[in-house]
């Protein structure tokens, strides 16, 4: 498993990944800091570190960073596609389940950069604008980066599926852009629908609408949807590439 994790870190593009990353990233931190500044004045001092973290989170979690994903699924994927690479490495055996477990790793990990740089962006808001916060704030708050990229899982692999079914980088990043809206809608509607629906797993998981920890049984259940849809599409990601014509 080691040795096909290395094929993937050497033959991706890892710099061009994490530069895309980084834009979305740059726009939905512009937005969230401009609405947060805009309103500064209103905002108590107990307030202000989390309205900070919940506009700064907001945009990207719900709206931006579906399609991120996507991307980053198809600049993992697609290459399999270019030269019949794909039926090179299965007429040598490869193995289609470590392949697609390597790049969905690889995938998790760049997707874990994106979001500890988001973490310090939050981080040097709070000291430059010298914002008074507690330390359980800046705990829970981490616990959430680190719970954003357990709620990617499920929407990279949908759109590892994706990419392995239609071949097309347009189709997917296009039904990432139909899942965030719906997904907005969803929030704005509230209900349970939103807890399963699996666009709006990366928002749960940095809890940028609630504030406030998960209890026991959300955790629990955040963990049971990301981890249904990622075996699923997982495990139809792999038939598909074993079966490509």
């Amino acid at each position: 498993m080691i040795d096909y994790f290395k094929a993937e870190w050497i033959k991706n593009r890892k710099v061009v990944i994490l530069a895309i990353g980084l834009i979305f990233l740059a726009l939905s931190s512009f937005i969230g800091l401009a609405n947060f500044f805009l309103n500064y004045d209103v905002l108590s001092e107990e307030q202000m570190s989390r309205v900070l973290w919940g506009q700064l989170t907001f945009y990207n979690g719900q709206l931006l960073f579906p399609a991120m994903l996507a991307i980053f699924s198809g600049l993992i994927i697609l290459p399999e596609f270019e030269r019949k690479t794909l039926e090179m490495l299965r007429s040598n055996q490869v193995s289609v389940k470590k392949m697609v477990l390597s790049k969905f790793l690889l995938a998790l990990f760049l997707v874990s950069v994106i979001q500890a740089v988001l973490f310090a962006i939050y981080l040097l808001t709070l000291y430059l604008s010298q914002i008074p916060f507690q330390i359980e704030d800046l705990l829970l708050f981490l616990r959430a980066t680190i719970l954003s990229v357990i709620g990617s899982s499920s929407v990279l692999m949908i759109h590892s599926y994706l990419m392995a079914k239609t071949k097309n980088f347009a189709k997917s990043v296009g039904v990432a852009a139909i899942g965030s809206f719906s997904g907005f809608i969803f929030i704005m509607l509230g209900g349970f629908i939103n807890q399963l629906f699996p666009y709006s797993q990366p928002m749960i998981g940095l809890r940028s609408r609630a504030l406030n920890d998960m209890s026991f049984l959300e955790f629990m259940l955040f963990i049971t949807v990301n981890s249904l849809f990622s075996f699923i599409f997982y495990w139809l990601t792999v038939k598909k590439l074993e079966n490509n014509e």
